[in-house]
């Protein structure tokens, strides 16, 4: 019996890494999120990105009652990374999906809590993808986006006109997703586009010199860790998956990963 109850710490602790030590809260977290659905059936890589309405909530909640501070990405970066507040973190969204506007708005209206949407303004579809049902996922519309502008709780940012693998297109056709997608994003929401987002997380030097040079003032990779005061244009994130537990989501808020 003593031998099974020590394998069994063994494993647990092999795929839940409670043993890690916390990472202080003064650095801000930076989430990463796409969309906020319930699960397809039978369909595991899809529902990966699909983050339950109820699990989405629950998240909400735990940062509002252990009183963490909800800010834009171009809020952030733009204070003295001295000034930020312990438990300061950004909500993200990737792709700039219908349900962000369906499910995930009211929940920030009732928390309060702001998050920043990268859209893929060329796309009314995630048809980027291959998915052999061809069973697509809505983007947001322009009524959608205003609605979401007009709560004060939204930022909006570019990533790129049509979600593509910035390395693997000539650095000319590079440059114009980067630069005519702000543009467009820009007549969208009436306002200057701030942030953008590198699509799988693809970038070079190259790609990020020419995203600074277009004048964005951030960029977000899908590497994970946590904010850095002097990495605006690499700026790590931290994944929320719809396949994993509340337990994985406060181990990687507090510790980093959840995993190995």
């Amino acid at each position: 019996m003593y031998y099974i109850i020590i394998l069994l710490i063994l494993v647990i602790s092999l795929r839940y890494n409670w043993w890690r030590m916390p990472i202080s809260y003064k650095q801000p977290r930076i989430l990463m999120y796409h969309m906020i659905s319930e699960h397809l059936p039978n369909n595991k890589k899809r529902n990966k990105w699909k983050v339950k309405p109820k699990d989405f909530e629950k998240q909400m909640k735990w940062f509002y009652k252990n009183n963490w501070k909800s800010y834009t990405i171009s809020e952030l970066i733009e204070m003295k990374y001295d000034d930020i507040p312990e438990k300061s973190f950004c909500i993200t969204f990737d792709d700039g999906y219908e349900d962000n506007y369906i499910n995930a708005l009211p929940i920030l209206q009732k928390y309060n809590f702001k998050a920043t949407i990268y859209l893929v303004p060329n796309c009314e579809h995630n048809s980027w993808e291959n998915f052999e049902d061809k069973h697509f996922d809505k983007l947001l519309n322009l009524k959608q986006i205003q609605t979401m502008l007009n709560s004060d709780l939204i930022e909006f940012g570019s990533h790129t006109l049509n979600h593509i693998n910035l390395l693997s297109v000539p650095i000319e056709i590079a440059k114009k997703e980067i630069q005519n997608s702000k543009m467009v994003v820009e007549q969208k929401i009436q306002k200057e586009c701030k942030a953008f987002a590198y699509p799988y997380g693809k970038y070079d030097d190259e790609i990020v010199n020419v995203v600074k040079e277009t004048g964005y003032s951030s960029a977000t990779t899908v590497k994970r860790g946590f904010f850095e005061k002097d990495n605006k244009f690499m700026i790590k994130r931290i994944g929320i998956l719809g396949t994993e537990s509340f337990l994985d989501f406060y181990l990687k808020i507090s510790r980093g990963r959840n995993k190995l």
